[in-house]
């Protein structure tokens, strides 16, 4: 997939950052904040991939998260990586890594539900209401059935 040019790019290593340095969880880290995660917003294009078990045997699948896509960091490392999760592969599945802290940037003011931003998941779908013909027509069906 293409990329602006002028956009920071990162493809994530599962290996990246110093296996010895410190990690503070975002409660400690930011104690101010009062809260276990620090809603973030991505200002670089990441992608990656992750290895899901299916009944083939261990599955590739790739992600991306694109400048603007919200997460939450977790905790924060001393070599200046942090811990970030958010939904990703069709938001069924949720990505929760080490990344370069450069990749996001904290976002503190963001209103949060349940481990993502408020908007997100409280936004459902609208679905139009069926019309009286459709509820009795599906109701004729469902005694059919039954009879």
């Amino acid at each position: 997939m293409a990329r602006a040019p002028d956009t920071p790019y990162y493809h994530y290593d599962p290996k990246f950052g110093d296996p010895h340095a410190a990690f503070l969880p975002t409660a400690e880290a930011r104690p101010d904040f009062a809260r276990p995660e620090m809603p973030a917003t991505f200002v670089a294009t990441v992608e990656g991939e992750t290895f899901m078990n299916s009944m083939w045997g261990k599955r590739p699948l790739t992600w991306r998260a694109e400048p603007g896509t919200p997460c939450v960091i977790l905790g924060y490392w001393a070599d200046k990586t942090v811990r970030l999760s958010w939904p990703a592969i069709a938001n069924a599945y949720r990505v929760d890594g080490r990344f370069p802290a450069w990749v996001v940037e904290e976002d503190p003011d963001a209103k949060m539900a349940g481990g993502g931003h408020i908007l997100l998941a409280n936004d459902p779908v609208k679905r139009p209401r069926p019309s009286l013909g459709e509820t009795v027509a599906a109701l004729a069906r469902a005694l059919r059935l039954h009879l």
